[in-house]
Parts: C-alpha cells; sequence; structure tokens
C-alpha cells in the first residue's frame, strides 16, 4: 500500500510537477532522458542569433541549456512551461542568462503562448503531447503557427508508443498512435518534412521535423 502511495505520487509529477518533489523528479528524468533530448533537439539546427522556444521544457530545464549552446550569445531562448516550479528552478539554474537577457520565462501552456506572432525561428517541445488533451493539442499546434515566422522550423519529440505503454506510469499518460499525432500537426498547418529515430532501441525516442507555412 505504501510503494503504491509513492507510486502514484512520482506519477503525478510528470506532467505537472509541483514543489520539491517535482525538481528531484525533473532531475531524474534530465539524466534518463539526456541521451534522446540532446539528439532531438539537435535537429532544431538553430543558428547563432536565432530566437527560439523551449515549450514545456519541465523540471529539469535541459533543454534549456542545449538551446542555448546552439543559438550563443547573441540569441534569444524562450522557456514556456506551465508548472511554477520549473519556472522556479529555471530562475536559480539560469540566473546569469536570465539577466543578460539570452533566457526569458514564461509561464504558461502551450496553447497561449504570450508572444507576438511570427516571433521566434525555432521551437522544440519534447514529452509534452502526453499530458494534454486532444482539443487542447489541436489548439497548441495553431498557437505554434502564430508564434514561428514563416518557415521556422518545429521539434515535436516523444517516445515510442509501444515502449511507453508497458512503463508503470503509462496510465497517467494520454498515449496516441504515432500517425494521429502527426496528423494533429499537419492539420493545424505545419508541414511534417522528416520523421526520425533518436536511437535504436525500443525505447528510442521519434522527432517530427515540420516547418511553419511561408
Amino acid at each position: 500500500m505504501a510503494f503504491t502511495r509513492l507510486r502514484r505520487r512520482i506519477h503525478a509529477q510528470l506532467g505537472r510537477p509541483r514543489g520539491l518533489a517535482g525538481l528531484l523528479v525533473g532531475q531524474v528524468l534530465n539524466r534518463a532522458n539526456a541521451p534522446a533530448l540532446r539528439g532531438t533537439l539537435a535537429m532544431l539546427e538553430a543558428s547563432p542569433g536565432d530566437r527560439v522556444a523551449d515549450i514545456g521544457f519541465g523540471a529539469g530545464g535541459l533543454g534549456l541549456r542545449l538551446l542555448l549552446d546552439q543559438v550563443g550569445e547573441t540569441g534569444v531562448v524562450y522557456g514556456i512551461e506551465p508548472a511554477a516550479v520549473a519556472i522556479t528552478g529555471a530562475r536559480i539554474r539560469f540566473l546569469r542568462e536570465l539577466r543578460s537577457g539570452r533566457l526569458r520565462l514564461e509561464q504558461a501552456p502551450m496553447s497561449q503562448i504570450p508572444l507576438p506572432e511570427n516571433s521566434l525561428d525555432g521551437i522544440t517541445t519534447v514529452n509534452t503531447v502526453y499530458y494534454i488533451d486532444d482539443t487542447e493539442l489541436t489548439k497548441s499546434f495553431r498557437e505554434l503557427i502564430r508564434v514561428l515566422r514563416p518557415g521556422g522550423r518545429l521539434i515535436v519529440g516523444l517516445g515510442d508508443t509501444d515502449h511507453l505503454s508497458t512503463l508503470p506510469w503509462h496510465d497517467v499518460m494520454q498515449l496516441r498512435p504515432l500517425t494521429e499525432v502527426a496528423g494533429m500537426i499537419t492539420d493545424a498547418g505545419f508541414t511534417i518534412n522528416d520523421h526520425r529515430r533518436v536511437g535504436r532501441s525500443a525505447r528510442a525516442f521519434h522527432a517530427y521535423i515540420a516547418t511553419a507555412p511561408a
């Protein structure tokens, strides 16, 4: 019984991390997902000086560091995240980048990004689609179209559905067939240019590379 309660508490932190437990789970996920996250975000291929965003960067915040390295000293990274604890952790971890203006944090869901139209060159969102219902996810992809410049690049990273369905916490995730996720991306107006794998095992990530309409 005690183990079951602990498992439920941990699972609850995956989609919406809260408090110290959320930060700890975020650090564990950083380590576990680091290879897949590095491979997925590298597909953005951002250039020095670009303005990019990591949507739903989570309590670990590794994606922010990877994008800051891509855009260099003259670029800007926006971290958009609905969980307050993730925002707080990033403010502590990236104090220097926040002070210089290279990193800007906004607490908001993917469906309500507080940025002007055509303001970003690229967007990444990894391990987020499982925690958003269908209506909200459709709205979210349309919102990504709004804030991306014409021809801007979107990277959507997600785990293999067959593998995720075997995990102890699959019941707190909304697992969709990959074709369904791809359809939602294109229905929003994106063109999917490529579908790649990060890794070769059953645990390998899937990454959709898409562009906003010109």
